[in-house]
């Protein structure tokens, strides 16, 4: 007779199993019947966590807390569905000519995943994910922390959409402020195990609220995330992503996005799984990915430094971020991963052989996400991988030069990172990515004679908030975060100089936080590579290892009042004097209550001039302009003629037109038979705010009108 126990035990080894089946068999069920809300939603929770459940259980790692758990799960899913995405696209060509559709695609996912649960189904289960252990007070907070702030923030969102009024992001601001003084003004208030979910819900208000993801359905805004929507629309509309593709010569910019997995097939398996329209795909994917980059820096930052302060740093990068954005969509994937990497290199009780296996997956994670990252981590880790050396070498001489147990990183985690990215980025699409590198050392080596003259270094003293001011409330977020900076760079010398200070803080977090202030001073001192990398990215990049020192430096400065008390409470004086005044000030919150200029879309668009509007926002009718002229003209022949928006925002994500074939408009233009003119806003062009009417006016005379949407309009030279 088979014993109860044994049952019970058999029971727990297939759970897992049996929770993949279930979410499975309800994954099918919603895309194939199209219920339409509960597809989006079980879709997107089975692909950003599941496929990375089952590959932690299948590496039995037992040591991880629920926020590491969550974590890595998140970025192995990733990773998951760009490998086996780009699988299927490479070997599912050779037999059809859209691998990337929805019955290929859920077939192989499904299996994929089911065939590693059914693997690890001698586990007893008790890894999986569980909610926490919390007190019914604990619970309570939760529970209305979460349903407060997303209710103020939807409505808050809907009252934007529909009047402008921006008073419920006001107090949604407000009420995250309130959040983050109740974690440092009492230890009964905020319970330490709730420090990672508030920054997650703080970080989502902040991203999709409080930022422009939710006030329109398209792409929005002033950088390249309109190219990466191309690169991503070109592998939607033919189910099949080019590796081999060349570039041309009116598209060299879009190279090499169209290289990075991370915008092409990533979110195209989400889009044809949820069934989500790529817009909103976008508007809301890669901002839930942030969320858990964030959840990976407190987890970073609690390797170096105690909650608390872990708590602060990873409040002060998401300041700096909600001010200076958190990059392009590409980047905001590979940030996941550079955090992950980091938290694999900083924590010590992973065994070598699972973190070799991780690092390596991640690692890739990384590569096919975002050139310049990847360049940077490389750089980052082959310089600490040698200063590691140098530095066992001289503590325990030649004989102890390579002895791997003195090694901090461990030579193979180098090498398959090194192997991963030169592999990659020299044998897709033409080594696109590798040879825009190699112009971009050219352009730097070549302005080197530009040394002396400080125009040279372009935003490089910009991007770190040395700027020209025009009032006085820009002036005192300019001291704010200048002051920020000022911790930051007290912090490094505390750390490197003080032996009580440095406590906790591990040897090869010295080194990495290094080689990060070295990039920082070495975009200050040559000239042009400030622009050519562009300095945001730097500061925020290094930052993300850098911001526990801010929180140090603050510290140190406090522990020179003589009273121990005060002392005591540095952190809740960082609080009040620094960080949630510049919190307030990142976010626009400031300018808004005093009606000044504000570049927050959410809180202050309804100020802003239509010019503006038009560059940062596309309309509907915009699009519908663009996606006409994509639909029934041959964009690969043409060249088409409009303003600087037009061309590098809808015409470039909407039109799929080639940059180099969309021409600026002007009083001098001669188009052909076969050239086209879109107006992107007659209104506008009316009003003098694109173009002078008057100047255009006698070039449209000569051609014909064949589209009009009532506020676009797109004409056709006539035939001589």
């Amino acid at each position: 007779m088979v014993s109860k126990m044994s049952v019970t035990r058999s029971w727990k080894s297939y759970r897992f199993v049996a929770l993949v089946l279930i979410l499975q068999i309800m994954v099918y069920f919603v895309v194939y019947a199209n219920v339409l809300i509960t597809r989006v939603v079980v879709c997107f929770l089975y692909l950003m966590f599941i496929p990375g459940l089952a590959i932690l259980r299948l590496l039995k790692l037992r040591n991880l807390d629920r926020g590491e758990n969550v974590l890595f799960s998140t970025g192995l899913s990733i990773v998951f569905i760009m490998l086996l995405g780009f699988f299927i696209n490479e070997i599912g060509k050779l037999a059809v000519a859209n691998p990337l559709s929805l019955n290929l695609l859920l077939l192989s996912i499904n299996a994929g995943v089911l065939l590693i649960s059914v693997t690890t189904a001698r586990h007893d289960g008790s890894d999986l994910i569980q909610f926490p252990q919390l007190k019914r007070s604990e619970w309570l907070f939760s529970v209305l922390l979460v349903i407060s702030l997303f209710a103020m923030g939807s409505y808050g969102i809907v009252m934007v959409n529909s009047s402008g009024n921006s008073i419920l992001l006001l107090l949604l601001i407000v009420a995250i402020s309130i959040v983050v003084s109740l974690v440092f003004l009492s230890e009964g208030i905020v319970s330490t195990r709730l420090y990672s979910l508030v920054l997650l819900v703080v970080c989502i208000c902040l991203v999709f609220f409080v930022g422009a993801s939710l006030i329109t359905r398209y792409i929005s805004g002033t950088g390249d995330s309109w190219i990466e929507f191309q690169a991503f629309r070109l592998t939607n509309m033919k189910s099949f992503w080019d590796s081999s593709l060349e570039s041309s010569p009116y598209a060299q910019s879009l190279f090499p996005t169209y290289s990075m997995v991370s915008v092409t097939i990533l979110p195209q398996v989400f889009a044809v799984l949820t069934g989500l329209d790529g817009s909103s795909l976008f508007q809301f994917l890669y901002p839930l990915i942030v969320a858990f980059l964030v959840l990976g820096s407190y987890k970073l930052y609690q390797t170096q430094t105690e909650k608390k302060a872990a708590f602060l740093a990873t409040f002060f990068l998401i300041i700096i971020s909600v001010g200076k954005g958190w990059g392009s969509y590409k980047q905001q994937v590979a940030g996941l991963f550079y955090v992950s990497l980091f938290l694999l290199l900083f924590k010590k009780d992973i065994p070598a052989s699972k973190r070799s296996i991780l690092f390596a997956v991640l690692g890739a994670g990384l590569v096919l996400s975002h050139y310049a990252l990847a360049y940077i981590f490389l750089l980052t880790i082959i310089v600490a991988y040698v200063i590691l050396i140098f530095i066992n070498y001289q503590n325990s001489g030649a004989t102890g030069l390579f002895s791997s147990s003195r090694r901090k990183i461990p030579l193979t985690l180098v090498l398959i990172f090194l192997t991963i990215t030169f592999s990659w980025y020299i044998f897709v699409n033409m080594a696109a990515t590798f040879n825009l590198l190699s112009q971009e050392i050219d352009t730097v080596t070549s302005n080197l004679n530009q040394f002396f003259n400080p125009q040279s270094r372009g935003t490089a003293l910009q991007g770190l908030g040395i700027v020209q001011t025009t009032s006085i409330l820009n002036s005192v977020s300019a001291v704010f975060f200048l002051a920020s900076e000022f911790l930051l760079l007290i912090g490094f010398v505390a750390l490197m100089t003080s032996k009580k200070k440095s406590q906790g803080f591990s040897i090869e977090y010295k080194v990495v936080a290094t080689i990060n202030m070295v990039i920082i001073a070495i975009t200050l001192l040559l000239p042009k590579i400030a622009d050519t990398f562009l300095m945001e990215r730097f500061y925020q990049t290094t930052l993300i290892i850098l911001a526990p020192l801010a929180i140090l430096g603050g510290k140190t400065i406090i522990e020179l009042v003589p009273k121990p008390n005060v002392r005591k409470l540095y952190a809740l004086i960082l609080v009040f004097t620094l960080f949630i005044p510049l919190f307030l000030f990142q976010t626009g919150f400031i300018y808004e209550v005093a009606k000044l200029p504000s570049s927050s879309p959410s809180l202050s668009m309804y100020r802003w001039s239509p010019l503006d509007i038009y560059d940062y926002f596309a309309s509907a009718s915009e699009v519908n302009a663009a996606q006409w002229v994509q639909r029934y003209t041959n964009t690969d022949n043409i060249f088409v003629y409009s303003d600087a928006t037009s061309l590098y925002n809808v015409l470039t994500a909407y039109g799929m037109i080639e940059r180099g074939r969309i021409l600026i408009l002007s009083n001098t233009t001669s188009p052909t038979s076969n050239d086209f003119i879109y107006l992107a806003n007659v209104t506008l062009i009316n009003q003098g705010y694109i173009f002078n009417a008057s100047q255009i006016a006698s070039i449209l005379e000569n051609q014909n009108k064949i589209y009009s949407n009532g506020d676009c309009e797109i004409y056709k030279g006539q035939t001589p």
